[in-house]
């Protein structure tokens, strides 16, 4: 269960988990600083949901999958900048946290292929979160070319016009003026 371990660090991390988490909720109408504000926050959710697992009992939990859903939306939101970064973050971190829970409570060294496999997982997930932040930079490249060639467009449209010497008469499919 939840907090088997250690109740009192399960508790304490909640708690400071929530306050945390309503701080950055506040503080993401700023959005003056996005990328340090991310890193803060995903540094701070692999951090407490490693101390989750360590007053939990570690890898076996199964609390490490939370940061599965961490690290994709850190991968879709930063358009793929951090997210392998993120995923080795987060990979060292478990693999800390159950060598932790070998050295003080002997827990079975046959859990280390479990946190391969999540950490394994991590990487999937960020370079699976990378490849539509890529198509989502390169519409948005795209968008921002095709302002460009309406905007001249605009202007050529404009300087025909203002030097034409006659009137345009506008004709559509139907003979409609």
């Amino acid at each position: 269960t939840f907090g088997s371990q250690d109740r009192n660090l399960f508790l304490l991390t909640d708690v400071a988990y929530i306050f945390f988490s309503i701080a950055c909720f506040l503080a993401i109408g700023t959005r003056r600083h996005f990328t340090p504000q991310l890193t803060v926050q995903v540094t701070a959710d692999i951090g407490f949901i490693v101390l989750l697992m360590v007053a939990s009992g570690g890898v076996s939990s199964g609390l490490g999958l939370l940061l599965l859903t961490t690290l994709a939306g850190a991968g879709l939101i930063s358009r793929g900048q951090l997210t392998l970064f993120f995923a080795a973050l987060a990979s060292i971190a478990v693999l800390l946290e159950h060598t932790y829970e070998v050295l003080a409570y002997d827990a079975p060294i046959a859990l280390y292929a479990q946190a391969g496999l999540l950490s394994a997982a991590y990487f999937a997930v960020a370079w699976l979160a990378h490849a539509p932040a890529q198509h989502t930079l390169a519409s948005e490249a795209l968008a921002a070319r095709r302002k460009i060639d309406l905007a001249n467009l605009e202007q050529v449209n404009a300087l025909v016009i203002r030097d034409m010497q006659d009137g345009v008469l506008v004709v559509d499919g139907r003979g409609v003026i």
